[in-house]
C-alpha cells in the first residue's frame, strides 16, 4: 500500500504509532514504512510533539517572584467598583499587560533545536516506553511509562554504529517525564547510528564502557529529514 495516496490513513496510523495503539504485525509494517518514507517519519515526529506532553504527569510550575511583581506593577490598582466603560478600560489594560509578558517570553525563551532523528523503544508488551529525538549535537528523551529496576541496577542506552563498538548515550530514566535537552557524545555521529539498544547494567552504568549484559530493548533510528 502506498500511503502517500491515502494521507488521512497515513495520519491516523502515525498517531496510533505514537500512542502505542498500533501493535503486532501492523506496527512492524508501519515501522518498515517509516524507514522507506521520510515524510511519514516527519508526520510521526509531529504527532509526538503534539501528544507526548499530554501523556506525562504535569506538575504546577511556579514562575519567579520577579515575574509576578512585573505583572502586578502593570495591572491597574484596585479602586471602588464603578460601572461603565472604565471597567472595560481596566480589563483591556490587564489583557495588554498579559500579552506584553507573553510576547516577551516568546522573544527571550530560546527555541528548541530541530531534532530530525527519532526512535521509539517499546517494552516486551509492545508499548512505547522511551522516545528519543536527536540531531548532530543534541538529544532529548521522553519516558512514557515507569520501568522499575532493582536498586543495584541501571538501564543504559547505547548507540549502535555498524562496524564499531557500542557508544554509551547515558542512563535511562525509569519514571515518566521529559529530560532536558542534552549534548550527544562528542564522538557520536547520529547519521551513522543504525539503532539504539538498552542493557541492564550495575548502578551508575557499565564499569567497562561497553555493554556487559544482553540487549533488553532496541529500536531503529529514523530520519524525519525529507531530503534524506
Amino acid at each position: 500500500m502506498h500511503l502517500n495516496k491515502w494521507p488521512k490513513l497515513a495520519d491516523s496510523l502515525a498517531g496510533a504509532y505514537v500512542l502505542g495503539t498500533l501493535r503486532g504485525r501492523a506496527r512492524l509494517r508501519f515501522t518498515r514504512m517509516l524507514r522507506a518514507y521520510p515524510w511519514l517519519a516527519a508526520r510521526v515526529a509531529e504527532w509526538e510533539d503534539t501528544l507526548m506532553p499530554y501523556t506525562l504527569p504535569q506538575k504546577p510550575l511556579a514562575p519567579p517572584r520577579s515575574v509576578w511583581h512585573g505583572v502586578a506593577a502593570q495591572l491597574p490598582k484596585r479602586k471602588t467598583p464603578v460601572s461603565g466603560w472604565w471597567q472595560k478600560v481596566g480589563l483591556w489594560r490587564a489583557l495588554s499587560a498579559g500579552l506584553a509578558l507573553a510576547v516577551l517570553l516568546l522573544v527571550l525563551w530560546p527555541a528548541p533545536p530541530a531534532m530530525p532523528y527519532m526512535a521509539v523503544l517499546n517494552n516486551t508488551a509492545g508499548q512505547p516506553v522511551w522516545m528519543l529525538r536527536a540531531n548532530r549535537h543534541h538529544m532529548a528523551l521522553v519516558t512514557m511509562r515507569s520501568m522499575p529496576v532493582p536498586a543495584d541496577k541501571s538501564l543504559q542506552l547505547w548507540a549502535i554504529v555498524p562496524g564499531k563498538k557500542p557508544i554509551s548515550m547515558g542512563l535511562l530514566p525509569t519514571r515518566p517525564g521529559r529530560t532536558p535537552i542534552l549534548l550527544t557524545p562528542d564522538h557520536l555521529n547520529m547519521r551513522r547510528v543504525a539503532l539504539i539498544a538498552v542493557t541492564m547494567e550495575p548502578a551508575g552504568g557499565s564499569p567497562t564502557g561497553q555493554p556487559t549484559t544482553a540487549v533488553l530493548y532496541k529500536a531503529d533510528i529514523l530520519s524525519t529529514q525529507l531530503s534524506s
